[in-house]
């Protein structure tokens, strides 16, 4: 079940691969093609890893490489769906984990592409996370819309306030949707925690980036991957790093 579960990842990773394409590109959903001449790839390279594999990574048409977020994309997707399955097991829980997988996957590439958190994800995955928290284990009606109005609250001050100092460049409507769905499916307490390791992580990692020269203080940092990641760490640990912090 491990390598079919990993399997399946790799599978969706090209799928969710040609959905972000698509969507960044506002188009609906076709076979893959190369973005620079157009031309539709070759079956054998619709899985970008096997094309790497096969050493085939050119586009036949206008021999341009296929972009490492391909492989990247599918292979993390495989890694992900096999863990996720390790920890969980065969649950409700593992098929919402591989959904919001998917979910989170799609912000990662379209805000760190474009700067764009998209509402044709944003939506339905709210609209997913409220449908489903009668079925999410640990979750109640009052901590999952308390989470997400906590969520939403913080990060729509904190988006008006980054306007009003730094322009259009801040934190955008995008980030507190993602918030919002983020504190839908952890709930209260455990949005807290999302919301302190995503702004904890995005301090550390926004400070590297200055002081090693990669950004400058002008430059847009995205922040959904720094909330992306909180919500990975507190959904997977978050009880365990509560109870160890407050037992320090």
């Amino acid at each position: 079940m491990i390598v079919l579960l990993a399997f399946l990842g790799l599978l969706v990773g090209a799928l969710v691969n040609q959905i972000a394409t698509d969507l960044m590109a506002r188009r609906s959903l076709k076979p893959p093609r190369c973005p620079y001449c157009g031309e539709n790839r070759p079956r054998r390279q619709w899985l970008a890893t096997l094309a790497f594999l096969l050493m085939r990574r050119r586009c036949p048409a206008c021999d341009v490489p296929i972009r490492w977020r391909y492989p990247l994309v599918e292979i993390g997707l495989a890694v992900t769906f096999a863990y996720l399955w390790i920890e969980l097991g065969p649950s409700v829980k593992l098929v919402l984990y591989l959904i919001y997988a998917v979910i989170f996957t799609l912000v990662l590439i379209t805000d760190i592409e474009r700067r764009l958190i998209l509402n044709a994800v944003m939506y339905p995955a709210i609209a997913l996370a409220i449908v489903a928290i009668p079925i999410t284990p640990g979750l109640l009606w009052w901590n999952a819309l308390a989470g997400g109005a906590i969520a939403f609250g913080f990060f729509w001050i904190a988006a008006l306030v980054g306007q009003l100092m730094f322009g259009s460049g801040a934190l955008g409507g995008g980030d507190v949707k993602l918030a919002t769905f983020i504190g839908l499916i952890t709930g209260f307490p455990l949005v807290i925690e999302a919301l302190v390791l995503a702004i904890c992580i995005g301090a550390v990692l926004s400070f590297l980036l200055l002081i090693f020269r990669i950004r400058g203080l002008r430059d847009h940092i995205p922040y959904g991957p720094f909330l992306v990641i909180g919500a990975a760490i507190t959904l997977m640990w978050g009880y365990s790093i509560a109870h160890n912090f407050l037992n320090m």
